[in-house]
Formats: C-alpha cells, sequence, structure tokens
C-alpha cells in the first residue's frame, strides 16, 4: 500500500475538500487528486464522492477513514515517544471549545511557548466538541460535560460557573434580589437546542420543583437569545460567564437552585493523553484553572 496515497485520501475525507486538504499537506491540488485517484484504481473502489467543491466519503470510504485516524494516531505518538528529549519544534493540534472564554487565553500562552505548532479551533455545543473528540476530529478540548458522561476522556476540572437569568432591565422581575424556579412560571423561556448542556440542566431542575414556564421557544444561537430578551420578549438562562458586559438593556439574577451550575475541563481522549503537544496544552491550561 502506498503510504502518500492514503495520506492523501486522510486528508481529503478529513477536510471534506481537496483545496484544504492541499493546504494541510503543503502539495497541489493536482497531486493530491492523482494520488487519491491512484489509491482508488489500485483497489478498484470508490472513496469519495465529488459535489462540486465538496467531497464527501463513499461508505467504504467512512470506513477508511476511522481506520486511517487510528492508523495515523498511532503514528503520532510513536513520533511523540522518539522526540521525546525535543522541543516541539514542528507539528499541529487541533482544539475544540464550546466557547471563546475559556480557551483563547490558554491558546494564545500556548502559540507564544510553541509558536511553530499549528493551531486549529473548532466551536460548537458541548455535545458536538465531546463528539469531535470521540471521533478523532480534534485532539484537545476545553468543554462542559457532565459527570460520567464518557468513560473514554481523560477530564481535569478547569473553570466552575453558576447559571444565571438573564431578563429585561426594565422587567419586573429584574427588582429580585435572587430569583427562584417558581419565577419562571409565567414567563416565555428562550433556550438552546435540546443537547444543550444548560438547557437540560435548567429541564432538570423544573421537573424536579414541578415548574412549567408559560412558553418554552427554542433559539439557534446565544445571540438570538440575547437579543430576544433585549427586546422584552421573554427570559433566558445562560452561565455567568457568557452574560454580556456592557449592554444596559438586560441584567443577570442568580437562581436559587445549587445544581444550576456547569463545570469547564479540558479533556482528550484516555489513549491520547500522553502525546506530547496533548499533554503540553494540558500544562498550559493548568495555569489558567479557576476551580
Amino acid at each position: 500500500m502506498n503510504y502518500l496515497h492514503l495520506r492523501a485520501f486522510y486528508a481529503v475525507a478529513s477536510e471534506r475538500s481537496f483545496s484544504r486538504a492541499a493546504q494541510v499537506l503543503n502539495v497541489t491540488q493536482s497531486t493530491l487528486s492523482s494520488q487519491v485517484k491512484a489509491l482508488e484504481e489500485t483497489y478498484d473502489v470508490r472513496l469519495l464522492d465529488r459535489r462540486g467543491r465538496n467531497v464527501v466519503p463513499t461508505d467504504i470510504g467512512e470506513v477508511l477513514l476511522a481506520q486511517c485516524r487510528e492508523l495515523f494516531r498511532q503514528q503520532d505518538e510513536i513520533e511523540d515517544l522518539l522526540n521525546q528529549s525535543q522541543k516541539l519544534k514542528a507539528g499541529r493540534l487541533k482544539i475544540g471549545a464550546d466557547g471563546p472564554r475559556h480557551v483563547l487565553p490558554v491558546l494564545k500562552s500556548f502559540m507564544q511557548l510553541h509558536p511553530n505548532i499549528k493551531i486549529s479551533l473548532t466551536s460548537g455545543n458541548a455535545r458536538k466538541v465531546a463528539h469531535d473528540l470521540l471521533s478523532y476530529e480534534t485532539d484537545v478540548a476545553i468543554v462542559a460535560i457532565e459527570d460520567g458522561a464518557h468513560s473514554q476522556l481523560h477530564l481535569e476540572p478547569f473553570a466552575r460557573y453558576a447559571l444565571v437569568a438573564f431578563v429585561p432591565r426594565d422587567h419586573e422581575l429584574a427588582r429580585k434580589p435572587v430569583m427562584e424556579l417558581s419565577d419562571f412560571v409565567n414567563e416565555n423561556l428562550f433556550v438552546r437546542e435540546p443537547t444543550s448542556l444548560t438547557r437540560r440542566l435548567l429541564m432538570r431542575s423544573f421537573d424536579r420543583a414541578g415548574v412549567v414556564p408559560r412558553h418554552i421557544i427554542e433559539m439557534d444561537s446565544r445571540e438570538a437569545s440575547r437579543e430576544a430578551v433585549a427586546s422584552g420578549l421573554g427570559i433566558s438562562v445562560m452561565s455567568e460567564l457568557e452574560f454580556p458586559n456592557g449592554d444596559d438593556r438586560t441584567v443577570a439574577l442568580a437562581i436559587n437552585d445549587p445544581s444550576l451550575r456547569i463545570t469547564e475541563y479540558v479533556a482528550c481522549l484516555r489513549n491520547r493523553r500522553d502525546t506530547r503537544t496533548i499533554r503540553e496544552f494540558f500544562n498550559v491550561a493548568r495555569r489558567f484553572r479557576n476551580v
């Protein structure tokens, strides 16, 4: 089997694009295309479906992609073992995050210490970030994860914070020092998608307290929820770190429920925790811990 052909397929299938994969491997797009084509012709199989500028693995391509992830993970660990005594002079680290507030200071420090490491950062809700780790799409992440949710992950607590109610400044609730769960009963409540950890924690508290808001309205982004609340359409709940500073249209209120707290973790797959770049990211992140 030609290693270069396999690496070319892996890059294209991972990036879902010949042009982006060519940039990652620092080769021309035509070279990459010919290498993938040679692999397909050698084994008389179609591994990729070309759909305009986008590329999607076929069924057998998806299976091969998963095997390549494991193969190249082991290669990275072998290289890491052989280079233990050297500085991080090259390499790549793919980072996931469920929000920018925690990861950016860590990322800045890491890049200052290791300027030759190529960095990529992807974001999404907590479930997506965890999924990317489990599927080898990312190497390490700072993400909110429920205790015991993913036994395959190595987790170190990074930050802990409360959820707060988010209400218009002229709302009658804004005059309260602390909001009770029963205060949600007569309100329109803006929430994120069902997989949102904030939403799941809040709904569990409502179930325990027998609370049902007047209307539950799903929004597709934090920004949309913020603007809806600021416009006086209802209230919402978010982490205290997400509350928009400098927006005098709204007020954050503590909620009288100690279970409404979230812990952010630095996370990676257990079987990758000793990979050198990942280990170094953990070392840098420990300097910013707040738990």
